[in-house]
């Protein structure tokens, strides 16, 4: 029996608080802040359980339950630890980084400007934009921290189609922060949050 630090972490942190099943992918996407590896090792832990449940192995599920002090929580049983599997995995599957999907210059940058409006007499708050962001999933983290790249090299090169094009975007939408002084101070605020 494997320890399940990542998943009991998960529980204590959200279903000791009351979340209910309804707001799962909402844990699941504020879940998405701790580190790469332990994602990674939620992940193995969930289907470490799934693998137990499939083979029908309740007595050790059971053990993992009382040995975790899950009692009282929503998973305190094996059809609600079964729920819980069933909820989580496609969810982490879904914000997993995806290779298979290319890269198109600017897509993820038009989509953000198309999805989240940013009236010109506001400042940007760049912890709201990074975590609006992390709800995309890694594939699309990848995917615009790309194109943010792409915009810094079109302004340090001057290339004028790009920035053309760079501009055309974002002004479709009222957003002008890339011809603006902050510029610089916004790829790299994003760049770092999403790091």
């Amino acid at each position: 029996m494997i320890v399940i630090e990542e998943i009991k972490y998960f529980i204590e942190a959200y279903f000791y608080q009351g979340i209910g099943w309804d707001l799962i992918e909402d844990a699941v996407i504020d879940h998405r802040s701790i580190s790469k590896e332990e994602r990674t090792k939620f992940k193995e832990e969930i289907l470490y359980i799934k693998n137990l449940l499939d083979q029908n192995q309740f007595e050790i599920v059971n053990k993992i339950i009382v040995s975790n002090d899950f009692e009282g929580t929503k998973v305190s049983a094996i059809e609600g630890m079964q729920r819980f599997v069933n909820a989580i995995l496609p969810l982490i599957e879904k914000f997993e980084l995806k290779k298979e999907i290319s890269y198109i210059p600017l897509k993820s940058l038009k989509y953000m400007i198309e999805t989240i409006i940013i009236p010109t007499d506001t400042s940007l708050s760049y912890p709201f934009f990074s975590s609006y962001i992390q709800k995309e999933g890694d594939t699309f983290i990848q995917h615009f921290k790309q194109d943010l790249e792409y915009v810094e090299q079109a302004f340090k090169e001057n290339d004028k189609s790009k920035i053309e094009e760079i501009l055309q975007i974002s002004h479709e939408k009222g957003v002008y922060i890339f011809d603006s002084e902050y510029r610089d101070s916004f790829i790299q605020e994003v760049m770092e949050s999403l790091s």
